[in-house]
C-alpha cells in the first residue's frame, strides 16, 4: 500500500515514440493524494492548431483566442484538483512536439498515444499511485475536436482507455469534409489557416492538396481524388469500426482495425457545421453495437464559421452550460461527473440520460435513442419544387429577389450592429479579455447569418407542414429525393427551414446543409437539427443551388434543378 502523502504539482516531460523517434511534449498535473490513495489517469488533447495546457492554472491557446473556457479543457483542469493524474500533450506537429501533423493516423498519432500511456505506466513519477482495475491502469479521455478525435482513435489502438468524453469529434472525415464528395471549402481553408502557422508548416502535404482540389472543383466537376479520400477515411474512427482500410478507392479488410471496448459520453453540437450531429450518432451506434455503454449529449453549438453563423466566440462556439433536469449545469462539471462515474464508481445523481438534446438555454429533451427514421420517431411529408443552380442564373435570381428597400434595411441594421460593437470595444477595459473577444465576434456577424443565407444562397423554400401547437424538431431527418432539371451534373444543397410570422428571413435550422451530387434518385440522411417550433411556424425543405459553407463547390453552369420525393422529419413533443 502507498503510505506517503502525495503533493499536487505540475511539471513537463518528453515522451519518445519508439516507432519513429518523434518526441511528444507533455504536461503532467499530479493530484494531491492521501496515504494509501490512488488515482486514475486522464489524457487530454487540444484542438487542431492548438497546444497543450502548460499547467492547471492557465488557459489554453484556444481559450485565450476565443474569449472563454472550453468545457473539456476546464474539466481537465478540475480533474487535476479532484484526484486524477492528468496528462495534457502537444499533438504531433503542434506546440513543442516533433514530427509533422498526420491528421490522426492510427498508425502514427495512434502510436504517439500508446507511447504516452506506456510512459505513464512505466516511467512517470509515482506511477505506483495509478488506479488499476483487473491489473490494468484506468485511463479516461478529454478533448475537443482534434482532441476528441484522438480519444476515438486512441481507444481503438490502446485497450487501456476505460472511458472517453470526445467533444465535437468526427466519425468519417470523408463525410465531415466532403459529403457526397462536395467539399466544404470554407472549412478546408479554415483548417489550413489554423494548422499551418501553429505547426510551423509541419503538415502532411495532402492537406494542401485537398484544399487545392476543392478550390478547383467548379473546373474539374468533381470533389476530392481517390488518394485524398482514402487518406481521410483511414484517419477516421469509421475505418476502425468497419475493420477496413481504403486503398486505391477500395475498402480492404484489416484484422488490425477493430471497434474498441470503451464506454463513452459523446458531446456534439447540433449547430456544428464541421462535425455535425450525424457523426456522433454514427459513433454512438458503432460503439453500442460493440457492447459499450454509450451516452450522448447534443448541445446547441460547436465548430462555427464567422459570417456564416451568428457567434459569440471567435473559435469554438461550445456550450459552457447545459440545461440539465430543470437546472443549469456547467458542461465541464458534467464531463467530469461522467468520468467520476466510470473511473471512480461515483454514481451520478441524477443519472445520465441515454440521449439528451438541448433545444435552448432552458430546455433539454431526453430520449432512449436519438429520433431517426430507424427509431420510428419521424413523420413523413411529400415535396416537390425547383431551385436555381450556380452561375449567372443564380446571381440574377438573387438580384431580382432583393428589393432596394430590403437591402437598405439590412445595411442599416448591419451598420447599427457594427456601431454598437465598436462603441463597446472603445468603452472597454484597457486589457483585452474574453468579453472583448466576444464583441469582436459580434462585430464579424453584424449582418445576421439568416439574412446572409438569403443574400448569398438564394434558397428555395418548399413548405412541408404548418405548426399549430408547441413542439420541436429534434434528430436526424431522412429524405428520398429525385433530382432532375436542365443541368448535366447538378449539385443541390438541402436544409430544413422555418418561416415564422414576424421574421423576415427564412430560418435555416442550425445552419445545417447537406449537399447531393448528381441527378437521379437519392436516399440520404440529412444533417441533424434541434429547434423549438411555435404555433404559426411553417416547416419546409430549403433547396439551394449554392451555399457559402461550400464556397467553391457548386455547379458552374447556370440552370435549375427539379426536386421531388419524401422527407421524414423527427417532430417530437416538448414537455
Amino acid at each position: 500500500m502507498n503510505q506517503n502523502k502525495l503533493p499536487a504539482r505540475d511539471y513537463h516531460a518528453r515522451v519518445c515514440n519508439p516507432d519513429d523517434g518523434v518526441v511528444i511534449a507533455i504536461t503532467i498535473m499530479q493530484p494531491a493524494l492521501e496515504p494509501g490513495e490512488d488515482a486514475p489517469l486522464i489524457l487530454q488533447g487540444h484542438g487542431f492548431g492548438g497546444a497543450r495546457l502548460q499547467s492547471r492554472n492557465e488557459l489554453s491557446i484556444y481559450e485565450q483566442l476565443s474569449g472563454g473556457i472550453l468545457p473539456s479543457t476546464e474539466a481537465a483542469r478540475r480533474a487535476a484538483d479532484a484526484g486524477y493524474f492528468v496528462i495534457s500533450f502537444d499533438q504531433r506537429g503542434f506546440g513543442e512536439s516533433g514530427g509533422r501533423v498526420e491528421v490522426m493516423d492510427p498508425t502514427i498519432e495512434g502510436e504517439d498515444i500508446r507511447a504516452i500511456l506506456d510512459w505513464a505506466e512505466h516511467d512517470m513519477a509515482h506511477r505506483e499511485r495509478l488506479a488499476r482495475r483487473d491489473g490494468q491502469i484506468m485511463v479516461g479521455g478529454l478533448g475537443l475536436s482534434y482532441g476528441g478525435g484522438f480519444q476515438l482513435i486512441g481507444a481503438c489502438v490502446d485497450p487501456r482507455f476505460t472511458a472517453i468524453v470526445p467533444t465535437a469529434a468526427w466519425h468519417d472525415l470523408t463525410y465531415s469534409l466532403a459529403p457526397d464528395n462536395v467539399v466544404k471549402t470554407a472549412w478546408g481553408a479554415a483548417l489550413v489557416a489554423l494548422g499551418v502557422p501553429t505547426s510551423g508548416v509541419r503538415v502532411d502535404p495532402r492537406l494542401y492538396r485537398a484544399l487545392i482540389e476543392a478550390l478547383m472543383s467548379p473546373l474539374t466537376g468533381r470533389g476530392l481524388s481517390a488518394p485524398i479520400s482514402d487518406w481521410l477515411y483511414n484517419s477516421s474512427p469509421a475505418s476502425l469500426y468497419d475493420g477496413t482500410v481504403a486503398r486505391d478507392g477500395e475498402r480492404v479488410s484489416s484484422a488490425e482495425r477493430t471497434t474498441p471496448t470503451v464506454d463513452a459520453l459523446l458531446v456534439q453540437g447540433v449547430g456544428d457545421t464541421l462535425f455535425n450531429l450525424n457523426e456522433a450518432a454514427a459513433n454512438a451506434q458503432a460503439l453500442t453495437d460493440a457492447g459499450n455503454d454509450v451516452h450522448m449529449i447534443a448541445m446547441q453549438y460547436g465548430h462555427s464559421l464567422p459570417f456564416l453563423q451568428d457567434i459569440e466566440r471567435i473559435a469554438y462556439q461550445t456550450d459552457a452550460t447545459l440545461a440539465w433536469h430543470g437546472e443549469t449545469v456547467e458542461t465541464a462539471a458534467l464531463e467530469l461527473a461522467y468520468l467520476d462515474w466510470k473511473l471512480k464508481g461515483i454514481a451520478p445523481d441524477p443519472a445520465f440520460p441515454r440521449c439528451m438534446v438541448v433545444l435552448d438555454d432552458a430546455t433539454a429533451l431526453t430520449f432512449d435513442t436519438l429520433p431517426t427514421l430507424a427509431s420510428g420517431h419521424t413523420t413523413a411529408f411529400d415535396f416537390e419544387g425547383a431551385a436555381a443552380t450556380g452561375g449567372i442564373d443564380l446571381l440574377l435570381g438573387l438580384l431580382r429577389r432583393q428589393s432596394l428597400a430590403h437591402l437598405w434595411s439590412l445595411g442599416r441594421g448591419a451598420a447599427a450592429n457594427t456601431t454598437r460593437a465598436i462603441v463597446q470595444l472603445i468603452r472597454g477595459r484597457g486589457q483585452a479579455d474574453g468579453r472583448d473577444t466576444g464583441l469582436l465576434a459580434r462585430l464579424v456577424n453584424a449582418l445576421p447569418s439568416d439574412h446572409l443565407d438569403e443574400l448569398a444562397s438564394g434558397g428555395t423554400f418548399i413548405p412541408l407542414t404548418d405548426i399549430d401547437e408547441g413542439c420541436a424538431i429534434a434528430g436526424l431527418p431522412h429524405a428520398v429525393i429525385d433530382i432532375g432539371g436542365n443541368v448535366r451534373a447538378p449539385i443541390a444543397f438541402l436544409g430544413i427551414g422555418v418561416q415564422r410570422p414576424g421574421v423576415s428571413a427564412t430560418l435555416l435550422l442550425n445552419k445545417q446543409v447537406r449537399p447531393i451530387r448528381g441527378s437521379g434518385l437519392h436516399e440520404v440522411e440529412l444533417n441533424g437539427v434541434a429547434f423549438r417550433l411555435q404555433p404559426g411556424d411553417t416547416v419546409g425543405l430549403l433547396v439551394y443551388g449554392y451555399h457559402p459553407q461550400y464556397l467553391s463547390s457548386f455547379s458552374p453552369i447556370g440552370g435549375h434543378v427539379d426536386v421531388s420525393g419524401r422527407i421524414d422529419l423527427p417532430i417530437v413533443d416538448v414537455d
